[in-house]
């Protein structure tokens, strides 16, 4: 019984999710079309951050729960977390850059003056926080993570919570090539071991905020770089480095951690 009432208030949740990011796209779509705008991306950041911490503070209140139950924690631990989580992505992402460059594997030149690098990096780093680091990790590392956790073993935990992050990946559009479809599970897979390592959400905020950001600007759309090579780029520097260093390094920050343990 217990069991069945947990996977219907994750069913719930997770379907409310894709409607509030299919309902927020649908409506950009009508009123902007597909050509981007930094202003209209913000606007959109900005509703799906206020309609999933909504949700999720609808939810958490109705099963009378706490912050701290789903991943929380006071304002100092959670900056810290969060500064952890940036920094196990930039530290190996930066040394993977340079030798992807050294190694010519990939080229990328700088088309933009720096100051205007700086303000779009900027921008672009606040817009995607809201629009899925923040959103995305509390909805599945933060509530859905804390309800799996308290039938299952963590282990399992981030698998079965990396399956149904995929699913909700498919299902808002977000699997739309073969490189996507490769990319999401594991990405999934390595926020919900930094979280269940850690025990706090902010800390696959953290690595999910910096990685996004980085692959988002070297997109063309944002007229900052010309990139050739982008596959090395994104797949050794910005993904593989990062995950085996991110594991390794909070194995020794939060060495002690029973995989087989569950919360009851």
């Amino acid at each position: 019984m217990r069991v069945n009432k947990v996977i219907m208030k994750i069913g719930v949740v997770s379907i409310l999710s894709i409607l509030i990011w299919r309902f927020v796209l649908y409506l950009n779509f009508l009123f902007a079309g597909v050509e981007y705008n930094r202003t209209t991306h913000f606007i959109i950041a900005l509703a799906i951050t206020i309609l999933s911490f909504i949700l999720i503070n609808t939810a958490r209140i109705k099963d009378k729960i706490s912050w701290k139950q789903i991943g929380m924690s006071r304002l100092r631990t959670n900056t810290i977390s969060f500064l952890v989580g940036t920094a196990i992505w930039i530290i190996p992402a930066s040394i993977g850059l340079v030798i992807s460059l050294l190694a010519g594997w990939a080229e990328i030149t700088i088309t933009a003056d720096l100051s205007q690098l700086f303000l779009s990096v900027v921008i672009l780093y606040i817009i995607i926080f809201l629009v899925e680091a923040f959103p995305e990790e509390l909805i599945f590392r933060g509530y859905i993570y804390s309800h799996l956790d308290t039938l299952f073993p963590h282990w399992l935990v981030i698998i079965m919570q990396t399956f149904i992050f995929s699913l909700f990946a498919y299902f808002i559009g977000a699997m739309y090539s073969f490189e996507q479809i490769m990319f999401i599970p594991g990405f999934g897979f390595m926020l919900g071991y930094f979280r269940a390592k850690s025990g706090n959400v902010w800390t696959s905020m953290g690595f999910h905020a910096a990685i996004m950001t980085a692959s988002q600007i070297l997109s063309p759309i944002h007229g900052n770089f010309n990139v050739s090579g982008i596959f090395a780029v994104r797949f050794f520097a910005f993904n593989l480095l990062p995950y085996i260093f991110g594991a390794i390094a909070l194995e020794y920050i939060y060495p002690k951690h029973n995989w087989s343990e569950k919360i009851n």
